[in-house]
């Protein structure tokens, strides 16, 4: 059976950002971070956010032979086993 991570969808998006608007400490001037799990805080370029078209893939673990499912962008797929349409998806781009 494929595992595969649930994704934000753009109502979810709409809706926290929403929240953030009300929220008295969130500025037009607070700066956007993203949080990689190391010990600092990665900046959120402005021009970092676009849609694209992103495949589906899956991928097998070696070791236990599960199937995992993600996402790569549509024009990178090809060395990929997708396994779904091609679809538009929102993109915030890392590129540290």
């Amino acid at each position: 059976m494929a595992e595969q991570v649930s994704c934000m969808k753009f109502s979810e998006l709409k809706e926290l950002v929403a929240t953030l608007a009300a929220n008295d400490q969130v500025t037009d001037d607070t700066k956007i971070f993203l949080d990689t799990g190391w010990d600092s805080l990665q900046e959120i370029l402005p021009g970092a956010v676009s849609v694209a078209s992103a495949q589906p893939f899956q991928v097998q673990d070696e070791l236990t032979k599960e199937f995992f499912g993600g996402y790569v962008l549509a024009e990178k797929s090809a060395k990929f086993e997708r396994s779904g349409a091609a679809e538009a998806v929102i993109v915030i781009q890392n590129l540290y």
